[in-house]
């Protein structure tokens, strides 16, 4: 019996199905969206890769268009490469969708977003959610970038963004931008022509600039910014892409609030307060992708960390997942029920004669 219930059991195994995970259609459309994105760019960026190949540590154009530099004019903290190649999976955005859906949100909804261009991968990963969930988005950008992100001060994330928009990828873009950096206004680690290469960055995009002369201030200026939008209530969900100063309050609290999706901030004795503690007061879920890896290696979603070349598009467990075929299974249980009642009659004599305290070696 226990061989049978072993073959059983294995049947039921090698009869597994492939079935779509919830909201299969947008999370593929969205990551089409951001493979698409990413050519666009490539081909945008393709002069100043041929005139830097000789010298650039890249020979792919696509992964010179999108990690930028490892510092840089503009760069405003350290990073780590893995973070940077993580995120530029084009599945990356289906667990964006993921965590949308899972934080609420519905078709027409207005949604905060807070940026740097730190994570240029992540940046598109959800601007490609955003548009396959139809959703609003009120943006407010950190120019300044960590190591590998977007920080070529010719090719920013305004500019990329900037011309995903003209090539009608995207029907939104920044509504405003600020230096980044430890305080928001550029931080130790800039120099004045930093600063000045950002500037001209924000101001050749045509982008509100946010310089108000203080960390608390420009955090006062992003809230009514998106107040005039609406009331910082009826946001859906606000967003935090890297670590900016002003989204975070702190650098110390993207280690303590956790990646992904936060209905409620957990209870901390944060260092200080950012944007997003003041949507969460509002009861606003906030969705943080500080850690990319973090959120790749979420067993929901389960993709490639640092993966070269990027994997194909629609597959993998954020897609699609493997369950037991229902009418295998349940074929297999009556299989088992059966004979277990088979064996329960056949051995009944052995019980009755056990209960009589008939020894069954004595029978003729």
């Amino acid at each position: 019996m226990t061989i049978v219930f072993l073959g059983l059991y294995y049947w039921s195994e090698i009869n597994k199905v492939t079935v779509p995970t919830d909201h299969y259609d947008a999370k593929l459309e969205a990551s089409k969206i951001v493979a698409d994105a990413m050519e666009i760019l490539k081909n945008e960026r393709l002069p100043q890769f041929d005139q830097n190949s000789k010298t650039s540590s890249f020979t792919d154009p696509l992964i010179f268009t999108m990690l930028g530099e490892k510092d840089s004019p503009i760069t405003t903290d350290e990073g780590k490469i893995e973070d940077k190649i993580t995120a530029l999976n084009p599945n990356f955005a289906a667990a964006v969708v993921d965590m949308l859906i899972k934080s609420g949100n519905q078709e027409g909804d207005t949604v905060a977003v807070l940026l740097t261009g730190s994570i240029p991968g992540a940046n598109l990963a959800v601007y490609a959610a955003l548009r396959a969930l139809k959703l609003h988005p009120v943006i407010i950008t950190s120019v300044g970038s960590s190591w590998w992100g977007a920080n070529s001060p010719d090719f920013t994330w305004l500019d990329m963004e900037r011309i995903l928009k003209e090539k009608g990828v995207f029907d939104f873009r920044s509504v405003a931008a600020s230096i980044g950096g430890s305080d928001d206004q550029g931080g130790i680690r800039l120099t004045i022509s930093g600063r000045e290469m950002i500037i001209d960055a924000i101001d050749r995009n045509e982008v509100t600039f946010i310089h108000e002369g203080s960390l608390s201030e420009n955090i006062n200026a992003r809230l009514e910014l998106f107040k005039r939008v609406a009331p910082l209530g009826s946001y859906s969900s606000v967003i935090n892409i890297g670590g900016g100063i002003a989204s975070c309050g702190h650098r110390r609290n993207c280690e303590l609030i956790p990646s992904g999706v936060n209905m409620q901030l957990p209870v901390k004795n944060y260092p200080s307060v950012g944007v997003i503690h003041y949507f969460s007061e509002h009861n606003v879920p906030v969705i943080m992708i500080c850690d990319p890896v973090d959120i790749a290696e979420d067993r929901d979603y389960d993709l490639p960390v640092s993966q070269l070349p990027f994997p194909i598009v629609g597959k993998g467990l954020v897609f699609e997942q493997r369950k037991y075929n229902l009418s295998v299974a349940a074929l297999v249980l009556s299989l088992m029920f059966i004979i277990l009642v088979v064996v329960k009659f056949l051995d009944r004599k052995h019980y009755i004669w056990r209960e009589r305290k008939i020894d069954i070696n004595e029978i003729d």
